[in-house]
């Protein structure tokens, strides 16, 4: 029975293991900024995410996936599904993605001026 379980444990830790994974596997040291309109919001846990459609000078659209923490400690830090409302006009700031036109969010600066970060340095 012993080895049964020991088996099973030793059987099913890699894949709980691998089931989260670090920004560093994910994202760059690099920062970057885009200015955009919010098309979509996921507000949930493990992560948040919001979805930007940046147009340049010539009228080309990209759309940026920004991703966050947890929608839990986005609350707790004041910022609510409403805060991220689809239409309006953000700047966000954060670690370019290693795939293309994504970014872990440092920083987001909403239309009236208000600043949000959502893990702030305590240095």
């Amino acid at each position: 029975m012993r080895l049964t379980l020991f088996l099973l444990t030793s059987f099913c830790i890699p894949f709980l293991v691998y089931a989260h994974h670090s920004t560093n596997a994910n994202f760059t040291q690099d920062i970057i900024s885009v200015e955009g309109v919010i098309e979509r919001v996921r507000f949930q846990n493990p992560h948040a995410s919001v979805l930007i459609k940046n147009t340049d000078d010539q009228g080309s659209e990209t759309f940026w996936l920004i991703e966050s923490g947890a929608r839990t400690t986005l609350e707790r830090q004041g910022v609510s599904m409403e805060r991220l409302k689809v239409g309006s006009m953000v700047k966000a700031t954060g670690r370019k993605g290693r795939r293309q036109y994504t970014m872990y969010l440092q920083e987001i600066v909403f239309e009236d001026g208000t600043v949000f970060i959502p893990q702030p340095d305590l240095n």
